[in-house]
This record gives structure tokens, sequence and C-alpha cells, in this order.
């Protein structure tokens, strides 16, 4: 049966490359889409990932970092310092800003921190961060995109900035982060002695439910959250702006692939019908003749998968270095996933061919 199924598979190898060729283009979409999801919650969470925190203090009610404002008294990092288990006390001011480049709005995240103490840019590709209140550390992408360069002047809520350094990382599809003096940022939001977040690392060895309790006995009408329980709070809200349409994008994708390769085998197996009824008419058993079905679609399934996930890694990688907001991150746990479903897919393609082989009657084939 297995020797019927590759004879038949290859017999018409333009048949088969087409074949393989629609399910290889399905299973790159499904592969790039996921990447592309991935990409999107990397860039949602990078800040967090790239500053050191364990809890964080918000303005009461407020969970969220990137989608939320929060508005906090200065004196809560002052507050928190005193608390045993707290190793590193950071204070920012953050804020999604429209800033006007060029007579165009561009929407961008303006941090706001102290350089001495962090929760600046993580990662410069050029100059320095800001050592003044009229200096700015831009995206390198969003400079790059608006013909700023280190030396550029720029507008921020009215006031002049000097771009003294530019920062890897800080971009996604969504917006740019820059980063100015917590001061400066105080004097632009005219928002004295205030803060929006503080950020909070712990001593190696504290228990962050007692450090947390310790916070609230100190800090009334407040937030404090892990970092990692913000981060989820963020990529809950803002990725699943994205995420359904994409899953539905996947969705269509698989079904696609199905179809081109439940037609193919079909058309196959019509086109072979005396062949099946001869073996039906000598005895073969319908579980027989499905699993021979069933192995051209997985063969193929296999084949497409295999071309599909290559052809991803190559796309996405260029996709990024062409475009570097659009992050495409295919993880091989992922890939591994989506190679079952390619074989589900084959699976499936092989169900209307398999039921057809089953129902077929070798007395009628042989009188037409």
């Amino acid at each position: 049966m297995t020797y019927l199924a590759f004879k038949n598979l290859f017999q018409q190898k333009f048949r088969l490359a087409l074949s393989v060729s629609g399910v290889a283009l399905a299973m790159m979409l499904i592969v790039l889409l996921n990447g592309f999801l991935s990409g999107i919650y990397v860039q949602i969470t990078a800040y967090l990932d790239n500053t050191p925190a364990d809890l964080i203090i918000a303005q009461d009610g407020v969970t969220n970092l990137l989608s939320a404002s929060s508005l906090l008294p200065a004196s809560a990092a002052d507050q928190a310092r005193g608390v045993p288990g707290v190793e590193q006390v950071i204070p920012i001011i953050s804020q999604f800003v429209v800033l006007d480049i060029h007579d165009e709005k561009v929407v961008a995240y303006m941090i706001g921190y102290e350089r001495d103490v962090g929760g600046g840019p993580w990662a410069l590709r050029a100059g320095r961060p800001p050592t003044d209140d009229d200096e700015v550390v831009l995206d390198w992408l969003m400079a790059e995109r608006h013909g700023f360069e280190l030396g550029s002047t720029i507008e921020i809520l009215d006031r002049d900035f000097t771009v003294v350094g530019l920062s890897d990382g800080t971009n996604s599809w969504m917006t740019s982060f820059f980063f100015i003096e917590k001061r400066a940022a105080e004097r632009v939001l005219l928002a004295p002695d205030t803060t929006s977040f503080v950020l909070l690392k712990l001593a190696s060895q504290a228990d962050p439910a007692a450090v947390e309790t310790r916070l609230h006995r100190r800090l009334r009408d407040v937030e404090i959250l892990p970092a990692a329980v913000m981060k989820q709070n963020d990529v809950n809200l803002l990725a699943q702006i994205f995420a359904v349409p994409l899953q539905m994008m996947v969705a269509i994708a698989f079904a696609v692939g199905t179809a081109i390769l439940g037609m193919i085998i079909y058309t196959a197996t019509v086109e072979r019908v005396r062949e099946y009824g001869v073996l039906k008419a000598v005895g073969a058993k319908n579980w027989q003749l499905y699993w021979l079905v069933s192995q051209q679609a997985l063969v193929t399934g296999l084949a497409g998968v295999m071309l599909g996930i290559g052809s991803a890694w190559l796309v996405g990688g260029w996709i990024t270095a062409t475009w570097p907001k659009f992050l495409v991150i295919i993880q091989p746990e992922t890939t591994l996933t989506i190679g079952t479903v390619g074989l589900l897919m084959g699976l499936l393609a092989a169900l209307l061919p398999a039921r057809y082989v089953g129902r077929l009657d070798p007395a009628h084939v042989f009188r037409g």
C-alpha cells in the first residue's frame, strides 16, 4: 500500500509541486503571523524587561504601564526607599505624547528618569544619556525616519531639546520611546514634584509579599503590583487589539491550505478510481484504502510544512532587517506546534478522498 501511495503521489510531479507549494505558503503565513504576534509581545514589555523592577507602585486603580496615566506625589519614592527589602527605587514620569514633527503628528512614549538612579535607555546605538534639562535620547529608527541626528533640535510639547543620544530596541510599529531628565518631564507636563510610577528592585533574599505588605502600610491609596503582572496586563490590553485579527488570518490560512491539499488529493484519487476499484475487488479493506490516501496527504503536508517553516525563517529575517520596527520572532517550540498543525492539515485534507474511496463499488467502476 505504501509503495502504491508513493507511486501515485510522484506520478504527477507538477501536481505534487503545486500541492506542496500551496501547503508551504499556508504554513509560511501561519508561522510569520505567529512570529509577528510574538514580536508585538516583546515590544510591549521591552521597557520593563530591560529595567530592573520587581514591584511597581502606581496611582490607585492603574494596573498598566503603557496604556494608562498615573500620577503619584514625588514623596512616594522617598517613602519606598526606607522599606526593608527594597534595594533600588526608580521613579519615572511616563506618558504618551503627540509630537509635531515636520507638520506630521507623531505619537511617542516619553520616559522622564533620573540618570543617577536608572530607568533610562538600556542600549545606546550612538551618543550618550541626557545630562541636562534640554537634552533627549531618541529611538534611532524614529530619528532616522524623521531626519534627526546627534545635535539636532526637536520640539517636545513647545520646548526645544537637543538630541544627544540614539537608543536601540526602543521602537515598535506602534510607537517609539524617547528619554529625558525627570525634572524636564515635570516641566513639559506642567506637573512639578510628581511621579508616574515607582519601580522597585528588591534585595535577593527579600520576600516580595512581605515587602508589598510593608509598602502598603506606608503608602495609602496606591496600586502595588509585581512587574510580571503589570507586563501581562499591558500584553492583555494592547495585544488583544492585534491578536484577534491575526488569529483569524491564521485560521483562514489553515483552511485555505487544507482546501488546496484536499482538492489536489481528491483529484488524484478520482483519476485512479479503477486502481482503487481493483484493490477493493481483490479484498482490500476500507481502512487500508483510507491509509493509502492519507499517506499521500501526510507526505505532501510534511513536505509543505518543512518548506513553509524554512521560508518563514528567511522571510521573517528579511522583514525585520528591512523594517526593524516590525519584529518577527519565530520560536522553535512554536514551529514544532505549527508542524503538528501541518500534519493535521494533511489528515483533514484526506477525509474527502478517503470517503470517496471507501464508498466505491468495484462492480460499478468496471461497468463504467
